[in-house]
């Protein structure tokens, strides 16, 4: 398996990876059409910001993907950096794909010198609780009850490794 960085030059990954979320999320206003998944994605792989967007391949199999979005959610200005798009196709679930997609964004994001990542999930908690991540609060997101988490990666980026 490889993990590579989404670019702006691999238009058949993008448009195969805007399937997968539109197939998996298209309820949500985000995802509700694969035009505006792409061009997200195409903003994202420019590489002239902090958002990164990273897939897991086997050999052209899109296997998983997972991304560092800037202001997912907008209603606190200290929560910068989300963790976002976690993603893994149908036939490779349950096999640490996106655990190992999420570790190398957590890395990257610790090297960034970036304070903290945020989440919010409606039920991937326990998972992420495994990889570090700490539970700050319930909310409704898009009409769905979800859990607000943080990994704090502190100034020298290493909060939260006794928990990992």
């Amino acid at each position: 398996m490889d993990t590579v960085r989404l670019q702006d030059s691999e238009p058949e990954i993008t448009d195969t990876l805007a399937t997968l979320l539109y197939q998996e999320w298209s309820d949500f206003e985000r995802w509700s059409s694969k035009e505006k998944i792409i061009s997200r994605l195409q903003q994202r792989s420019m590489g002239h910001n902090e958002e990164i967007t990273l897939v897991a391949l086997e050999s052209t199999e899109l296997l998983a993907t997972a991304s560092i979005i800037t202001w997912e959610l907008r209603d606190d200005f200290e929560r910068k950096y989300w963790l976002g798009e976690v993603l893994t196709a149908p036939q490779h679930r349950g096999k640490g794909v996106a655990s190992k997609l999420i570790r190398a964004l957590v890395e990257a994001a610790s090297l960034a010198g970036y304070p903290a990542l945020w989440l919010y999930t409606p039920d991937q908690q326990g998972l992420y609780r495994h990889l570090g991540w700490r539970s700050v609060e319930e909310k409704c997101v898009d009409n769905e009850r979800v859990t607000v988490m943080v990994y704090d990666l502190g100034a020298a980026g290493t909060a939260n490794d006794d928990e990992t």
